[in-house]
């Protein structure tokens, strides 16, 4: 029997155990559960939805919490040294953005989880956007599977969501330069 069919066996508490276990574990998206669960039973969506929010919420703040007291130990024979480097100035420069974004993309949960944690990002901002951009990522997917009958390429539309979210930073980042060096200029 595969991880997936043991979770699938308890159907509603299977889904809640992945989806707390996923948050700060390296399993599969919690979409390995989901699209088979509301193929079975689609007039569950919104209570699976629901359950796999909730979830990775409580995973999340596990894996916060973990990070939060052991630091960059917890991540290091997950991820090398450079990539977390990466992960945590962004996570210091962006901090709640950043999770909105890595929870509605493929980013995996227990990374943003880790850095929220060893960066001591504030709990509850911490909770409540994880929480949020997990429900919606999940509400997407249930909602397309439920009305269009069809499975949408989560992966696909993150990444789409991921470059606009970038080219309104660089767009933000640019407009702040030429700020700057408009008042350095009428400065002199």
């Amino acid at each position: 029997m595969d991880i997936q069919n043991f979770f699938l066996v308890f159907e509603d508490a299977g889904l809640f155990l992945y989806s707390v276990l996923k948050a700060f574990l390296p399993l599969p998206s919690l979409e390995v559960l989901l699209v088979p669960l509301c193929l079975k039973h689609p007039q569950n969506w919104i209570r699976y939805s629901l359950i796999g929010a909730l979830g990775t919420c409580i995973g999340g703040a596990i894996g916060y919490f973990l990070a939060y007291r052991l630091g960059k130990k917890v991540l290091k024979n997950i991820a090398c040294e450079e990539d977390v480097q990466k992960g945590e100035a962004l996570m210091k420069r962006y901090g709640v953005i950043a999770v909105f974004i890595g929870g509605v993309t493929p980013l995996p949960d227990f990374l943003l989880a880790y850095l929220a944690g060893f960066t001591h990002m504030n709990f509850l901002s911490f909770t409540f956007t994880d929480g949020t951009a997990r429900l919606l990522r999940s509400l997407l997917v249930t909602l397309c599977l439920n009305r269009l009958h069809t499975v949408i390429d989560v992966d696909r539309f993150g990444m789409w969501f991921s470059a606009l979210i970038l080219l309104w930073m660089v767009y933000e980042w640019i407009k702040t330069r030429r700020k700057l060096h408009a008042q350095q200029i009428s400065k002199k």
